[in-house]
């Protein structure tokens, strides 16, 4: 699908560089006449340089100015709301409801040129031969990290996760087993989930962080990098909407990945799960 140039430039958008941030926010409020413009004129309109325009393509991921209007051009129309808010007062649910899809849509294709098979099929072979996986996330992330705690508990894999990271690291400490250890974070610079990582290294596990930042803390202890999109803040947080999402996104590329290599043993272990959960239901009606 054609990659919703504007949505693109809004994630990257704090990222940049001022000269680059004044093409970006020009382009933002002036989106039909850029596509009639030369790079000398945007440059001249957004306070900004011929130079600093082929660096903003490259921070975007744009081969160069000419694909970028094309893009643009490709955009307009394909929209029926505003895209360059995140959401205005006393807009409609039906205008929400659009954004939202759009939104949604934009982080799933780019999750997907983020994420690198590689890491998924070594992150697969860890899952395969761990004896405990922990796995930890603070905030949204923990949703994330119990999401992945009820999947592949339910293929009978040992999995550990609380939000008490004292209890947290004292599980790490006292571990004997084989494991590894999966860290989420957004930023990759959350304190906790960055000792504790230092604590897994320490104990010999294998680190899986899952961030949108490859330079970050998180990624440079992690054996393996699960790597997500960058998306920009929102006075409303719906950017942590979008970028759990995106997490939530990988861990459901994981765990499949990991059931079509182990087919057999997963729809075995989903059977009993299932028998179980029914057991009970049974016995508390």
């Amino acid at each position: 699908m054609q990659q919703n140039i504007i949505l693109t430039i809004q994630d990257h958008f704090d990222h940049l560089p001022g000269s680059e941030q004044k093409v970006a926010e020009y382009i933002l409020k002036n989106t039909s006449e850029v596509i009639n413009l030369s790079a000398q004129e945007l440059a001249k309109k957004a306070g900004s340089s011929p130079a600093a325009i082929i660096r903003f393509c490259r921070s975007i991921e744009v081969s160069g100015f000419t694909d970028l209007k094309l893009l643009l051009s490709a955009n307009l129309g394909a929209v029926d709301t505003p895209m360059n808010t995140e959401v205005e007062n006393g807009e409609t649910t039906a205008a929400i409801k659009e954004k939202l899809q759009h939104r949604l849509i934009h982080i799933i294709e780019r999750t997907n040129e983020h994420l690198d098979d590689q890491a998924i099929d070594e992150a697969v072979s860890e899952l395969e031969t761990t004896e405990i996986i922990f796995v930890y996330g603070l905030g949204a992330s923990s949703l994330v990290a119990q999401d992945i705690y009820q999947k592949f508990t339910r293929l009978g894999l040992s999995v550990f996760f609380t939000m008490d990271h004292h209890l947290f690291a004292s599980a790490i400490g006292t571990n004997r087993l084989k494991g590894i250890f999966i860290g989420v974070s957004n930023s990759g610079s959350n304190q906790e989930t960055n000792a504790l990582a230092d604590l897994a290294i320490e104990k010999g596990l294998t680190v899986i962080g899952l961030t949108t930042n490859s330079d970050s803390a998180l990624a440079q202890k992690s054996t393996i990098l699960l790597l997500t999109p960058i998306g920009g803040e929102a006075p409303l947080r719906s950017a942590a909407t979008v970028s759990l999402t995106a997490q939530l996104y990988v861990v459901d590329v994981l765990f499949f990945a990991y059931a079509a290599k182990n087919y057999e043993e997963t729809l075995t272990q989903i059977k009993h799960s299932r028998g179980a959960v029914g057991i009970v239901k049974k016995e508390l009606n």
